[in-house]
């Protein structure tokens, strides 16, 4: 997620934009730029009646909201020769559970990902339904974001359900979507982290990631699953929603005898994904890329 400021271009008029564009609200986006998406089985049941919508950050920055159909899109790998196996890693977006930021933490994470040799997903989990149209999103916006209202914990077991579902589709196409299903990792933002942490403590049988990684996430707590998997986080210490969380979890998961590399910024705030701050945030991918190369899960 952008930070406040850049939110508040969600309630701008659409001027200096084309005639027509805005429809209620909403400037129309094009589809995602990918190749293909699948739908994932739903095994948690929600009733969303109100319909899909994508709102424009910025030009470059959408957001989705109402999503009820969870969906797995493929980026497509033009780096990797089609045959090769390699590392998957699922990118999970966050946005409160109200919302995902698709591009800062979806799609343009994917850009810089692709080339670090691993096979890219990009997890289009379950929403937190808003009501009908732009009007009820905005309001959601401003209880999220202004009057900084909490998101209850029994929202978060949705879009767990629907990243293990992510994890057991890559696994089962390894072979189609040349994966190695020993490498299969995801990476959260924000929420999208909170829903990686979730689905690691969970430690289904049968979606378990092999590596993780939380950007901007929990950093307190005690419950590390048996045989946790390496473990990558990052935050800033000015962070809006994290910054009074303890390193427990860390210090827990290191006790645990697993992996953990961590990076604490003195600045950066939240949402530093693919916006550059000018602070040591700005290194992050490059640390998370290296992390990949030094537990083995790329250079292969």
């Amino acid at each position: 997620m952008k930070r406040l400021a850049l939110i508040a271009a969600l309630w701008a008029t659409s001027a200096g934009a084309a005639p027509g564009a805005w429809v209620d609200g909403v400037l129309p986006v094009t589809n995602p730029p990918v190749s293909k998406s699948v739908d994932l089985p739903v095994t948690l049941p929600r009733d969303n009646p109100a319909p899909e919508g994508w709102a424009q950050q910025t030009p470059d920055q959408r957001l989705v909201y109402n999503v009820n159909k969870p969906q797995l899109l493929l980026w497509p790998n033009t780096t990797l020769p089609a045959d090769r196996q390699a590392p998957a890693v699922i990118l999970v977006p966050g946005g409160g559970f109200q919302f995902l930021a698709m591009d800062n933490e979806g799609f343009d994470v994917a850009k810089r990902l692709e080339k670090q040799g691993v096979r890219v997903f990009i997890l289009k989990y379950r929403t937190l339904p808003v009501g009908n149209g732009f009007a009820a999103f905005k309001q959601a916006l401003a209880g999220l974001f202004q009057r900084g209202e909490k998101v209850k914990d029994d929202d978060r077991p949705f879009a767990v359900s629907d990243t293990q579902a992510a994890i057991r589709m890559v696994r089962s196409h390894a072979a189609q979507w040349h994966i190695d299903p020993a490498r299969v990792g995801i990476l959260g933002f924000s929420a999208g982290a909170m829903t990686v942490l979730a689905t690691t403590q969970a430690n289904a049988a049968d979606a378990r990631p092999d590596f993780v990684g939380m950007v901007y996430g929990p950093t307190q707590g005690t419950d590390v699953p048996a045989h946790a998997p390496p473990l990558f986080s990052v935050i800033a210490a000015d962070d809006r929603f994290f910054k009074d969380q303890d390193l427990s979890l860390l210090h827990a998961w290191r006790q645990s005898g697993a992996s953990v590399e961590f990076h604490l910024y003195s600045a950066g705030g939240h949402g530093f994904a693919s916006q550059p701050n000018g602070t040591t945030s700005d290194a992050w991918f490059d640390q998370y890329a290296l992390w990949l190369k030094d537990n083995k899960i790329t250079g292969k």
